[in-house]
């Protein structure tokens, strides 16, 4: 009796004490969103980059019961350095494009690739590639910190920070017309407060001129890497959809980079 009290306590207090080494652990006692803040200034560094840069788009736009389907494909190289952003079309591109364009003039609504998806992948998607860690940075300026947990990712345990941000922190000239609002962010990091992936979440209602109601859903998943000291974007998948009146905007594209050097 007394040999088995024995052993149920030991098991007792050989549980408790694992315990309390868990959570003195360091990812326990670690400040996820004071070391996010740190990563991201430390990941901004000007050291010369290029990088090939695959754009993919598909989408649909038009009247509920007449909408046109598009699809979207290039590829671009982008390099950044002491001499800013530079952009390069390759020669094969430029040349798409044109014909593209012709072919346009004989039949309007002919299927194109290039022309789709060019006036899309432009200095607002670049940027978000390249520069991720400044963007994350005005993330903590419009976004309010809700909670740190445990979550798994990719077969390891990560840290999960969860933000959300508020209605009043659209643009003002859209802010007025918005009736119902969510958008919650997520973001993994590593031990270091790196960031590795993020899932951005919106939705809303809204009304124009008292009789046209809206509604919009977006969704943005990001994967990066660290290069040194500079945060990359590898991978940036957006889905948006909305609807108003009889009109009806459907889009998804895929940006993709590959470090050249």
């Amino acid at each position: 009796m007394l040999l088995a009290r024995y052993h149920f306590l030991r098991r007792y207090y050989c549980a408790l004490l694992a315990l309390c080494a868990a959570a003195l652990s360091p990812m326990a006692m670690a400040d996820g969103l004071a070391d996010f803040r740190s990563a991201l200034a430390r990941l901004q560094s000007t050291d010369p980059i290029a990088v090939n840069a695959q754009f993919k788009l598909f989408g649909r736009s038009g009247e509920h019961n007449e909408l046109i389907e598009r699809e979207g494909l290039i590829n671009l190289r982008l390099e950044d350095g002491a001499g800013g952003l530079r952009v390069s079309y390759s020669p094969e591109l430029v040349a798409q494009l044109h014909a593209e364009e012709l072919a346009k003039i004989e039949d309007e609504n002919v299927k194109n690739s290039a022309l789709n998806a060019v006036g899309q992948f432009d200095y607002w998607e670049w940027r978000e590639l390249l520069y991720p860690a400044a963007q994350l940075e005005l993330v903590l300026g419009r976004y309010n910190f809700v909670s740190e947990t445990a979550d798994a990712f990719n077969g390891h345990s990560r840290r999960l920070l969860t933000f959300e941000m508020p209605k009043d922190k659209i643009d003002k000239n859209y802010r007025k017309y918005v009736k119902k609002y969510s958008n919650q962010l997520k973001i993994w990091i590593n031990n270091e407060g790196v960031p590795l992936a993020s899932q951005l979440t919106e939705e809303g209602t809204g009304r124009i001129f008292i009789v046209i109601g809206f509604s919009f859903k977006n969704e943005i998943h990001t994967e990066y890497l660290q290069r040194g000291d500079r945060l990359l974007a590898v991978k940036r998948e957006v889905k948006d959809e909305s609807s108003g009146a009889t009109m009806q905007s459907q889009r998804h594209f895929i940006a993709t980079l590959t470090p050249i050097n």
